[in-house]
């Protein structure tokens, strides 16, 4: 009987172990309006945010062989100020959808959040050809 308890609780005790890792690594996703609705709740937090890039808002600088990159990440009316070191992704450009992981922070009145990895597609690059969408629509014609 006492090994048995002692069993159960050696049970519990690993599986209480790996859902408090679990919550460690788990991070927030917002949409950028969803986040810019209650900032403050999430300030100084690791997580991800979603958004896509204001046209014109992008600015690439290089300080000490280190490409600074910062930029307006939008939706549905609400934007967050985005600043990140290091490599962007090839497909990162004005209108893009990305992905940034980081935190956000205050700085004086304003919310900036700080990139540490950035994920960018870009719409057109996944929408089929068009003289596939023809060929959808009938049936095949051989000769």
């Amino acid at each position: 009987m006492a090994n048995s308890i002692r069993s159960m609780l050696a049970a519990l005790t690993l599986a209480t172990s790996f859902s408090v890792a679990a919550c460690d690594f788990a991070q927030p996703y917002k949409m950028v309006d969803e986040l810019m609705t209650a900032p403050n709740e999430y300030k100084g937090k690791e997580m991800k945010i979603h958004g896509w890039v204001e046209p014109g808002s992008i600015k690439k600088q290089v300080v000490d062989q280190e490409s600074h990159t910062t930029f307006v990440l939008q939706r549905e009316g609400k934007k967050v100020a985005v600043t990140n070191v290091g490599p962007l992704p090839d497909t990162f450009r004005d209108q893009s959808e990305v992905v940034a992981s980081g935190v956000l922070k205050q700085e004086g009145d304003q919310y900036v959040f700080v990139a540490k990895e950035l994920q960018a597609k870009c719409p057109s690059k996944y929408e089929g050809a068009q003289g596939n969408k023809t060929l959808s629509k009938g049936e095949p014609k051989f000769r």
